[in-house]
C-alpha cells in the first residue's frame, strides 16, 4: 500500500454547481417573465411562469442527456431535449398545434412576420384585436427563456490540450451567454415602456440574481469577506440599473425600428368620387383580415352629401343635440334586435388609411392598438395616426337586416330622423344662369348673391310632412318651383327619369325595386374605363342617360341620387365588399381588387339598409345586397373569386352572389362559426402536460444518471465520490475508504458496513453487492448538518438506483488499502 499524502481539503460551497445555478435560472427568469408580462395585455402571471418551468426543465433535461451511457441514445438525447422544449414554448405561445402541419406553414410564417412587423406600430401592452402580435411576443418570451435554460448546461466542446503545458478542461455550460438572454428578457419591457415605480427595488433584484446566477456555486459554505464582496457588486450594479429604469420612458423607439422592416409601399385609398378610370390598385394584395360571422360590406366612409357633380363627405360633424354621434344614424328602436348588432375583428394588412373600416353603423371601438376617435359623419370613426400593417381593433357594428316582406310595407322619412338625406345641390345648365336678389336678412348679413350657377333642392321625404323646396345660396331665398329649376340644371334627364319610375309606385320599396331594376337593364354594362361626358353634363346624369357605362361608383351614385329625388333618403358608402372566406384562416380575406362603393337607403324601422345596384361583373367579389332579379328571369351566375395565391391554392372561397331574395334580409349566418377560433386544448390539459413532461426529465436525471467506471464496485465507489462532493463535502486527494469508513461510520453502522463492503469488494472476483440498507444509512449521513432541505439535496446527490451493466469508461476515485493510488 502506497502511504498517503495529507493535504488541505478543498473548501465546501454553498450549493453544487448544478443545484446553484437552477436556483439562479428560475428566480432570474421568473422576474424577466413577470416583466416580459408587461408588453401583453391579460397575460396572468401563471401563464408567464409556465416558461420559466420548461425553461428549467429544459435545463435539467440538458443534464440528463450527458448522464446516458449508451452511445447511440447519447447522440440522440440532446436534440431530443432541445426539440422538446422548443415545441412546449411555441405551444404555450397559443400559435396552435395546426401551423406546425406543413400545409400551414406557409401561414404561419405569415402570420409571424406579419406579427413581428406589426410591433412597430401597435400600442404595448398588447390588447388588440389581430391575434398575432400577441403570438409573437408570447413567443419571443417563452423561447428566450428557454434558449437560457438550454445554454445554462450546454455541454462544451474539449478544448485540445498541449503536451508541454496541461490546459483545465473547460466548464459546463454558458452561463454568461444565458445570463445575457435572461437580461434581455428583464430589460426588453423597460427598453419599450419605460421603467416601473419601484425602479430602486428592479434594479436591486436584478443584480442581486445576476451575482446568484454566475457565483452562488462558487460561494463557500461558511460566509466571509468573499461574500460580502459580492453583495457589494450587487448594490454597486443596481444603482446604474435603476437609474435606468426611473427614466420613465422607453429607451429605444421599437415603433420606428420595426417599422422599417415592412414594405415602403402600403396600399392607400382615396374614396372621393370621380367617375373617371380606375386608378387605384387592383394588384390583388391583402388589405386587411375581419373575423366576423357572416359576411357584411366593410364601411370606410359615408359619402352623405351630393353637390354638382359628385359625392363627398360631410365637412363638418351634426348637431348631436346632446346624443351620440352615431346615434343620429340609428332607428329609435334599434335595440330591440340585439341581434343585428355584433363584433368584428379587422386586422390591417398592407394598406396605410386614416379611415377605420366597421360595417354599417359602427357603434363603438375597442382593443384598437392606436388612437381612434369619431368622424364627421355618424357611424364612421378616424384615425389621427394613420393605421398601418399590424394595427388591429374590435368593433361593434349595427347592420339591419330586415327581409323583403318587412322592406315592402316601411316607412321612410316618417319620423324626419335623416333632414339633410334628402337634399342634393346640382348646377344650372350652361347659358341658365340665374338672377336672383338677396333677401332683408342675407343684406343685413353683409352676404353677396352674385349669379346664381347651382341651387339645392330638399326634397320632401316619402312618408314625410312639407314639400319640395329650392334654396339658392348666399341670398336667403327659396321658392317650391322645383320642378322649372330642375328642367334647367344639368341633371334635367335624371329628373324626369326619377319621375317616370315614381309612377304607380305606392311604397318606398317599389321605388327601390324600379330604380334597381332600371340599373339592371341590358343597354348597362360594367365598364372600368368608361367614356367621360362633354364639358357642360354631369357624369352621372351621362351615365344613366346615354352611355350606360361605369363601374361601382356611377351605380351607386347614380342610385343614390335617384332615391334622393324620389324623397328617400339615401347616401353613398365606400370601402370594400365581403371578400373571400379563407377556412383556414377564419376571417374574410379582403384584396384591393375588393374596394368597392354601394348605397344605403333609410327605412324607419331599421335604420340604414345596404343595397348594391352595381352587376356581379365587377371584381368586387360580392353580392350580398342585391335585390332579386325581374320575375322569370334566373340569377346571374356566381362571380368569379379573384383573389390572389389563396384563391389560386381554392383556400378562399367568393361570397354569395344574386339570390331570389335580398341577400341582406334572411338573417342567417353565411358562414356558421366563421368567426369562431378554435377549441385547442384546455389550460389545465396542456399544464399537466408540461409538468408531466418536467416529470419525465426529472426521473430521467435521477435514474440514468451512471457514474464512471467498468465494474460495478467501480461505478459505487465514483458515486460515493461525487455524492459527497454534491452535498458540499469533498474530500481530498489521497482519502481513503477505510478513512472515510471510520468518518462516517462514527455515526452509523450502516454506513459503516456499505463502505467497508466496497473497499472489501473492489477488487474481488465476485463480489456481493452493498447492502441497500447501508446506501439508505449513507444517504441519511450525508443529510447530517445540511439544515432544512438536507434529507432532500442528500436524495438529490445519492438517489436510489438499480444496478446495470453498462460499460464505461473507469473512473478510479479512492484509494484502498489493496489499491493503486487514485486522484481526488
Amino acid at each position: 500500500m502506497r502511504p498517503t499524502t495529507p493535504k488541505r481539503g478543498r473548501t465546501r460551497p454553498l450549493l453544487p454547481q448544478s443545484v446553484a445555478r437552477l436556483v439562479g435560472l428560475t428566480a432570474l427568469g421568473a422576474l424577466g417573465a413577470l416583466q416580459w408580462q408587461r408588453l401583453i395585455g391579460g397575460l396572468s402571471s401563471g401563464r408567464a411562469l409556465l416558461w420559466v418551468l420548461v425553461a428549467v426543465l429544459a435545463a435539467l433535461g440538458v443534464l440528463a442527456s450527458e448522464r446516458v451511457t449508451n452511445p447511440r441514445l447519447r447522440v440522440l438525447a440532446l436534440p431530443v431535449v432541445t426539440l422538446a422544449a422548443l415545441f412546449f414554448g411555441y405551444w404555450l405561445s397559443g400559435a396552435g398545434l395546426d401551423f406546425l402541419k406543413p400545409k400551414h406553414w406557409d401561414e404561419l410564417l405569415s402570420g409571424l412576420g406579419g406579427g413581428l412587423q406589426a410591433l412597430g406600430t401597435v400600442r404595448l401592452p398588447y390588447v388588440s384585436a389581430d391575434p398575432w402580435p400577441r403570438i409573437v411576443l408570447e413567443l419571443l418570451g417563452a423561447q428566450l427563456l428557454i434558449l437560457a435554460g438550454l445554454l445554462t448546461f450546454w455541454p462544451r466542446a474539449p478544448v485540445p490540450t498541449d503536451a508541454r503545458v496541461p490546459l483545465t478542461p473547460p466548464e459546463r455550460g454558458y452561463p454568461f451567454v444565458a445570463l445575457a438572454v435572461l437580461l434581455v428578457v428583464v430589460a426588453s419591457p423597460v427598453v419599450s415602456l419605460g421603467g416601473t415605480t419601484r425602479s430602486l427595488l428592479l434594479g436591486l433584484v436584478l443584480a442581486a440574481l445576476t451575482v446568484v446566477f454566475l457565483w452562488l456555486e462558487r460561494l463557500p459554505l461558511r460566509p466571509g469577506l468573499g461574500v460580502a464582496g459580492l453583495i457589494a457588486v450587487a448594490l454597486l450594479g443596481a444603482l446604474p440599473i435603476a437609474a435606468a429604469a426611473d427614466r420613465g420612458e422607453p429607451w429605444f423607439d421599437y415603433r420606428s425600428f420595426a417599422e422599417s422592416l415592412g414594405p415602403d409601399d402600403p396600399v392607400r385609398f382615396s374614396w372621393t368620387q370621380s367617375y373617371g378610370p380606375i386608378t387605384w390598385p387592383r394588384d390583388g394584395n391583402e388589405v386587411m383580415r375581419v373575423a366576423s360571422a357572416e359576411p357584411l360590406y366593410w364601411k370606410a366612409r359615408n359619402l352623405d352629401v351630393f353637390t354638382n357633380a359628385a359625392w363627398t363627405t360631410r365637412s363638418t360633424p351634426l348637431d348631436t343635440d346632446g346624443e351620440e354621434l352615431f346615434a343620429l344614424d340609428m332607428p329609435e328602436s334599434w335595440r330591440d334586435t340585439p341581434a343585428w348588432t355584433s363584433d368584428i375583428d379587422v386586422s390591417i394588412r398592407r394598406m396605410r388609411s386614416a379611415d377605420v373600416i366597421g360595417a354599417g353603423t359602427t357603434v363603438g371601438i375597442k382593443d384598437e392598438s392606436r388612437g381612434i376617435e369619431q368622424g364627421t359623419s355618424p357611424g364612421t370613426w378616424d384615425a389621427p395616426q394613420p393605421l398601418r400593417r399590424g394595427d388591429s381593433y374590435t368593433a361593434s357594428v349595427y347592420v339591419p337586416k330586415p327581409t323583403q316582406a318587412q322592406l315592402a310595407d316601411a316607412t321612410s322619412g316618417e319620423y324626419q330622423r335623416q333632414p339633410d338625406e334628402t337634399k342634393i345641390t346640382v348646377p344650372y345648365k350652361p347659358g341658365e344662369v340665374q338672377q336672383i336678389s338677396r333677401s332683408a336678412a342675407s343684406i343685413i348679413a353683409g352676404t353677396k348673391a352674385g349669379p346664381i350657377t347651382a341651387f339645392q333642392v330638399r326634397f320632401k321625404p316619402w312618408d314625410g310632412v312639407g314639400s319640395d323646396r329650392v334654396d339658392y345660396p348666399n341670398t336667403g331665398r327659396s321658392d317650391f318651383d322645383v320642378d322649372r329649376q330642375l328642367k334647367r340644371s344639368q341633371y334635367a334627364r335624371t329628373w324626369e327619369l326619377s319621375k317616370q319610375l315614381k309612377r304607380d309606385t305606392e311604397r318606398p320599396m317599389d321605388y327601390v325595386r324600379k330604380v334597381y331594376d332600371y340599373l339592371h337593364r341590358p343597354e348597362f354594362r360594367y365598364v372600368e374605363r368608361p367614356a367621360q361626358p362633354p364639358v357642360g353634363q354631369a357624369p352621372l346624369d351621362y351615365f344613366l342617360t346615354q352611355t350606360h357605362e361605369g363601374y361601382c361608383q356611377h351605380y351607386a351614385g347614380a342610385m343614390a341620387l335617384l332615391l334622393r329625388m324620389g324623397g328617400i333618403p339615401a347616401r353613398v358608402a365606400t370601402g370594400f365588399s365581403p371578400g373571400g372566406y379563407s377556412a383556414r384562416k377564419k376571417a374574410w380575406i379582403v384584396r384591393d381588387t375588393d374596394a368597392h362603393a354601394w348605397v344605403e337607403v333609410w327605412f324607419d324601422k331599421y335604420g340604414w339598409v345596404p343595397i348594391d345596384p352595381t352587376p356581379d361583373g365587377t371584381p368586387a367579389r360580392s353580392q350580398v345586397a342585391a335585390l332579386a332579379p325581374a320575375p322569370g328571369e334566373a340569377p346571374p351566375a356566381a362571380a368569379a373569386d379573384t383573389g390572389a395565391s389563396d384563391a389560386a391554392a381554392n383556400t378562399e372561397r367568393p361570397n354569395l352572389s344574386l339570390r331570389p331574395e335580398l341577400q341582406i334580409g334572411t338573417g342567417d349566418s353565411t358562414i356558421p362559426g366563421a368567426a369562431a377560433q378554435g377549441d385547442g386544448i384546455g389550460f389545465w390539459v396542456w399544464a399537466a402536460i408540461v409538468l408531466g413532461l418536467g416529470v419525465v426529465v426529472l426521473g430521467v436525471l435521477l435514474f440514468l444518471r451512471r457514474p464512471r467506471g467498468k465494474t460495478p464496485m467501480d461505478r459505487a465507489i465514483n458515486e460515493v465520490e461525487n455524492a459527497l462532493e454534491r452535498v458540499g463535502r469533498p474530500v481530498s486527494v489521497g482519502t481513503t475508504l477505510t478513512q472515510l469508513e471510520r468518518r462516517i461510520g462514527s455515526h452509523s453502522p450502516e454506513a459503516s458496513a456499505y463502505l467497508n463492503a466496497l473497499a472489501a469488494g473492489r477488487y474481488a472476483l465476485s463480489p456481493p453487492p452493498p447492502p441497500r440498507d447501508g446506501r439508505r444509512a449513507l444517504r441519511r449521513a450525508l443529510a447530517q448538518g445540511l439544515g432544512f432541505g438536507g434529507g432532500l439535496r442528500a436524495l438529490w446527490a445519492l438517489p436510489p438506483r438499480l444496478e446495470r451493466g453498462e460499460r464505461t469508461p473507469r473512473s478510479r476515485t479512492f484509494e484502498v488499502e489493496t489499491s493503486v493510488r487514485v486522484r481526488g
